[in-house]
């Protein structure tokens, strides 16, 4: 009975050890890797200008008038 108290009392302190050290590495700020300030800067095989690039405005389609058939003018 012994043993098995051992192992018992043993998983429990391996698990709060754990949960101790998941806890201050979610408080304490990550020194090794600061946040990206622009994730839109991944480098890209594509030569892409910011001349190039259009910028498009999209309506929502209503179901009713999409429903009725185009009249020929």
């Amino acid at each position: 009975m012994s043993l098995l108290r051992f192992i018992l009392y043993s998983l429990l302190f391996y698990l709060a050890i754990r949960t101790i050290k998941n806890v201050m590495n979610f408080l304490a700020p990550n020194k090794n890797n600061p946040p990206k300030k622009n994730v839109n800067t991944a480098s890209s095989k594509y030569k892409i200008e910011k001349e190039d690039v259009i910028e498009a405005h999209f309506e929502e389609l209503n179901s009713a008038k999409s429903e009725k058939p185009k009249e020929k003018p």
